[in-house]
């Protein structure tokens, strides 16, 4: 029922949005949020309030990041490209969006237009404020709001109120997108519980290739044993924490990994 409710107040929000989205560029598709406590940015689907992308970022040291509703605009004929310089800090980045001036939703910065030349110490601190306030995103994230988010997209920036640690861990690992056919209610249904020990979305390993293995040989996976507890690995630990009495979150409690390891 909090779902519903928060998901039809979003829709509001969106169609409050739209009005003066049609003023800045008639972007009515999306809306932004940009959470800078938990350094989370969201995209919202205006038609029905859902989730469509929603990924880890870092904003600006010392409250450089601009708080406020904005419209994104384009000012510059670079803003989008796959690559951008920064002549200010001599650094380069991918798929610039302008939010306001000269703050960007954009990737990390690079020391050169090329992927190997990747800044690793901005890398280290994606997730944490670190940038001069602009929104770093991984290049991925960045390139999804420059190819789907047009000018007049209503962005929000605020500083959060609930923390929200479980899905920041969750999203350090992997974002979530609705192109990959998950819902974001099975997304973050994976999340690991609060003082809880087992294996959850973006966990890698031998212990995920061992729990792949088991769970294809009982015939709840189909896919390759690859390490990767991704989505078709947590659709298969819902499918046997269905059959065998457990609540179908997707996480492999320590209880339930050692009832799947133990079945013949």
């Amino acid at each position: 029922m909090l779902r519903r409710i928060l998901a039809a107040l979003c829709a509001a929000l969106c169609m409050m949005g739209t009005l003066a989205g049609a003023l800045a560029g008639g972007a009515d598709e999306y809306r932004i949020e940009v959470d800078i406590a938990n350094q989370i940015t969201t995209v919202y689907r205006c038609s029905d309030g859902a989730v469509a992308r929603q990924m880890i970022c870092s904003t600006g040291l010392d409250d450089t990041t601009p708080r406020g509703t904005f419209h994104l605009q384009k000012s510059r004929a670079a803003d989008r490209s796959e690559w951008y310089f920064i002549g200010k800090y001599q650094c380069f980045v991918k798929y610039p969006t302008r939010i306001q001036g000269s703050i960007l939703f954009h990737s990390l910065p690079y020391a050169d237009d090329d992927m190997s030349a990747l800044d690793p110490e901005a890398a280290a601190l994606l997730g944490q404020k670190a940038s001069h306030g602009c929104v770093r995103l991984r290049w991925q994230d960045a390139k999804w709001i420059a190819r789907n988010c047009p000018d007049g997209t209503e962005t929000r920036i605020f500083t959060g109120a609930t923390d929200e640690q479980a899905l920041r861990k969750l999203l350090l690992k992997r974002g979530f997108s609705v192109d990959n056919g998950m819902s974001y209610e099975r997304f973050t249904a994976s999340i690991q519980p609060e003082g809880t020990e087992g294996l959850g979305r973006g966990d890698t390993g031998d212990e995920v290739k061992a729990l792949q293995g088991q769970l294809q040989r009982l015939g709840f996976y189909g896919g390759a044993v690859t390490g990767e507890y991704d989505r078709a690995t947590t659709l298969a630990v819902m499918r046997y924490q269905s059959a065998r009495g457990f609540s179908p979150t997707g996480f492999a409690t320590r209880p339930v990994l050692r009832r799947i390891m133990a079945e013949e």
